[in-house]
């Protein structure tokens, strides 16, 4: 028994979900405790809720309380159906009144119970590849990232990882119908969804899947963008109004441009200005390391979480804002970094100096986020 319990403990899920325990407490303790320290305008009921979910929280509470018909929120679109989805099954489910306080609860406990998830397949899939100490190092890179915070809210970041990881994880047992199944539903999750179609199409050719299987993912794959289309069509009469949701947030100019013209010539307004100015400098620096990756991704990893993360990453050259979460799907970038942090030149100094500044700069945004700066 001694010897079973051991074995259990000593386990990769297990310390691995020791790490998601302890970094989403000392999360909501942050957010819980600058609350209190610094009461915003709130209620007292409402500060937990609020401190998690808000930003695009919003949104996804007004399409599970109202779909996308409803022309309040004209920029819905822009948020796929299966978060909202969830939310409003589970609160029906539970027989909960339909409110904003109790949605924005559901919200942030399906992210939760997804990261659990994801974490233990994510840890699982890297000891596969690379042995525990590489896998609980990626574990830990992923749950102090400095915009895992996002793990922790009303956000689709936790559902989109968890289908993610499960793509790969059937992938690794040549279950290659159910891992286009896994797609399908990303794409119902998010547009960044589509990635994961040629990534695994292109996986599961290299390990010679049959045509039949080729076939199958290439067929179901987008049906979770298509069933989405259709209902827009249905309900809007414009099957891509997601995409000119999308437009109207802004283009390229406004996502990148405009800050790459201030970083080039007022580098000073990054500290002394808007403090948005700052936290986008902050995306562009991860975008930076997070390209310097990319080499030793397509060398290091299969070609199906090779070429994800690299699609992934490439969305940094079109926006700037929203750099931060929208990379941390980029599941190969914590695999390659884990490598390098546990080789003898790397494991002491860089991998505890990655760590605490990762800490530092996680717990910074996490207030802000709490007290409605943008961080997104």
């Amino acid at each position: 028994m001694r010897n079973r319990f051991s074995n259990l403990t000593d386990s990769v899920i297990a310390q691995s979900l020791l790490l998601v325990v302890t970094t989403r407490l000392f999360l909501f303790g942050v957010n819980w405790y600058s609350l209190k320290v610094m009461p915003p305008d709130w209620d007292e009921h409402s500060r937990l809720i609020g401190g998690w979910a808000r930003w695009d929280a919003g949104h996804y509470i007004r399409i599970a309380m109202n779909g996308y018909a409803h022309d309040s929120d004209p920029g819905s679109p822009a948020f796929f159906p299966l978060f909202p989805l969830m939310m409003r099954t589970i609160l029906e489910v539970l027989q909960l009144d339909l409110n904003v306080t109790n949605l924005g609860g559901i919200s942030i406990l399906i992210a939760a119970v997804c990261f659990f998830l994801a974490v233990s397949l994510f840890a699982v899939l890297v000891e596969r590849r690379f042995g525990r100490e590489v896998a609980i190092t990626s574990t830990l890179l992923l749950c102090l990232s400095p915009f895992s915070l996002f793990f922790n809210a009303g956000y689709t970041e936790s559902l989109f990882l968890l289908l993610t990881v499960l793509v790969f994880s059937c992938a690794d047992r040549r279950l290659w119908i159910a891992a286009a199944l896994f797609v399908a539903l990303a794409t119902a999750t998010r547009v960044t969804g589509l990635a994961l179609a040629p990534s695994l199409l292109l996986l599961a050719w290299k390990q010679g899947a049959s045509r039949k299987d080729l076939f199958g993912i290439v067929l179901l794959s987008p049906l979770g963008l298509l069933a989405y289309m259709a209902h827009l069509w249905h309900v809007l009469g414009d099957p891509l109004a997601f995409l000119k949701a999308q437009r109207d947030w802004g283009g390229w100019e406004d996502r990148a441009g405009r800050y790459l013209e201030l970083f080039l010539t007022r580098p000073e307004e990054v500290l002394t200005g808007d403090p948005v100015n700052a936290v986008v400098l902050l995306n562009v620096a991860l975008m930076l390391i997070w390209l310097a990756s990319l080499p030793w991704v397509w060398r290091m990893l299969d070609p199906g979480i090779a070429l994800f993360t690299i699609l992934i990453v490439m969305q940094g050259l079109t926006s700037w804002v929203s750099l931060g979460r929208y990379l941390l799907p980029a599941i190969g970038f914590y695999m390659v970094a884990s490598v390098l942090f546990t080789k003898p030149s790397w494991r002491r100094v860089p991998r505890e100096a990655a760590i605490i500044v990762s800490t530092m700069l996680l717990t910074m945004l996490t207030i802000l986020f709490a007290h409605g700066h943008w961080v997104i």
